[in-house]
């Protein structure tokens, strides 16, 4: 008997559900990737355009440019990475598994909030 419990509590979706959220997880993927190559390609430039991005000294005989690649990088890609898996994680909990419970009215969506496509 509890397995058949089990099974009437369990949520699926819809393939419809899942690829809609598949596409949402590209496009934050892609997001976060394009903000990525930005920080990385704005060091050659940054280096080829600023002469005091590598002739100044900050921090005894550091310049601001390896300063910015040994911690600053690493700290923006741990922001970035944090950031990224939040909101996938938020999105995914949002848009899968979120389906009525058998005591909620039998009217559909029609209440949800969702807008129809």
């Amino acid at each position: 008997m509890p397995a058949e419990a089990a099974a009437d509590t369990e949520v699926r979706d819809t393939p419809a559900e899942v690829d809609a959220a598949f596409r949402t997880q590209r496009g934050i993927a892609i997001a976060y990737f394009l903000v990525f190559l930005v920080l990385v390609a704005a060091f050659p430039v940054l280096t080829i355009t600023l002469q005091w991005w590598t002739g100044a000294r900050v921090f005894g005989e550091l310049s601001p440019g390896f300063v910015a690649a040994a911690g600053g990088l690493y700290l923006a890609f741990a922001v970035i990475g944090i950031a990224a898996a939040r909101l996938s994680a938020s999105v995914e909990s949002r848009m899968l598994g979120g389906q009525q419970h058998p005591d909620d009215d039998a009217g559909g969506s029609a209440g949800s909030g969702e807008a129809p496509q």
